[in-house]
C-alpha cells in the first residue's frame, strides 16, 4: 500500500497547502496528509498499516522576506547545494539516526546499521504525527535536492554533489540521479526533485561557480518541531 499512501498524501498535502500558503499552513498540510492516509487505512483492511514518508518544500512570504520552508516526516531527505558543498538539511526519523543523536553511533556506523531502515515516524501509521520544519533563506544560485531513501541509500553524497554541480538543467539532474541509483541496484523506489533558486537573496551562483561561492552563515537556517 505504499504507492497508495504516497498518492493520497500528495493529493491531501497539495489541497491543504493551497488553502493556506504559510509556514503553519505547510505543517497543517502534512498533518492533513497523515490523517488522510490513516483514515484510508482504517476504511480498507487491505491497506491497513500502510504508510509513507514525506519531504516537502514551499516558498512562503514572511515578515523577514521570502523563505523556503521544508517539512519532513520519515527518512526522505532535503539537501542544499551551496558553494560547491552538499549539506543534508533534514534529519532522518529512524532508529539508527536516533542512536547517532544519542552519541551511540557515528554517521558511518549508522549508514550500515541493520536497523537503519526502521522508521520512528511516518505518515499514516498513527492519527497524529510530529512534523519537523526548517526555514531556509533562499540564496540565488542555490540548488536543493529532495529525495527518498531509494536515492540516498544508493548514491554517495559526493556523487550527488558532482551531478548537481555539473548537470545544469534541474530535470536532467534529477533523471541522472535516478539513473545512478538504478545502476547501483535500485532495490527501492526512487524519488528525486531538484529545485533551483533563480531569484533570491543576493549571492554567488553556486551551481555555476561552486569554487567562488561563500558558505552560508549559521543564521541562514533555522529549525523547529
Amino acid at each position: 500500500g505504499g504507492e497508495v499512501a504516497s498518492s493520497i498524501a500528495i493529493e491531501a498535502l497539495q489541497g491543504s497547502f493551497a488553502r493556506s500558503a504559510t509556514i503553519d499552513g505547510l505543517v497543517t498540510a502534512v498533518q492533513d496528509a497523515n490523517r488522510a492516509v490513516w483514515e484510508r487505512g482504517l476504511d480498507d483492511q487491505a491497506l491497513h498499516g500502510m504508510g509513507t514518508t514525506v519531504i516537502a518544500a514551499a516558498l512562503v512570504v514572511t515578515d523577514d522576506g521570502d523563505r523556503l520552508v521544508l517539512a519532513n516526516v520519515g527518512d526522505s531527505r532535503a539537501y542544499r547545494f551551496h558553494g560547491g558543498t552538499l549539506d543534508q538539511l533534514s534529519t532522518d526519523h529512524s532508529v539508527a539516526e536516533e542512536l547517532v543523536a544519542q552519541g551511540a553511533l557515528s554517521e558511518a556506523e549508522a549508514a550500515i546499521h541493520p536497523k537503519r531502515h526502521i522508521l520512528t515516524r511516518a505518515l499514516g501509521i498513527t492519527p497524529q504525527v510530529e512534523v519537523d520544519v526548517w526555514e531556509v533563506v533562499p540564496f540565488q544560485g542555490d540548488r536543493y535536492l529532495l529525495c527518498s531513501d531509494g536515492l540516498s541509500n544508493e548514491v554517495a553524497t559526493d556523487v550527488m554533489a558532482s551531478v548537481l554541480a555539473s548537470v545544469r538543467d534541474p530535470h536532467d539532474a534529477a533523471l541522472t540521479l535516478v539513473g545512478l541509483a538504478n545502476d547501483a541496484g535500485g532495490p527501492d523506489n526512487i524519488t528525486a526533485v531538484v529545485v533551483d533558486v533563480l531569484v533570491g537573496e543576493p549571492g554567488e551562483n553556486s551551481t555555476a561557480e561552486p569554487e567562488a561561492a561563500a558558505d552560508p552563515a549559521p543564521s541562514d537556517l533555522t529549525g523547529s518541531v
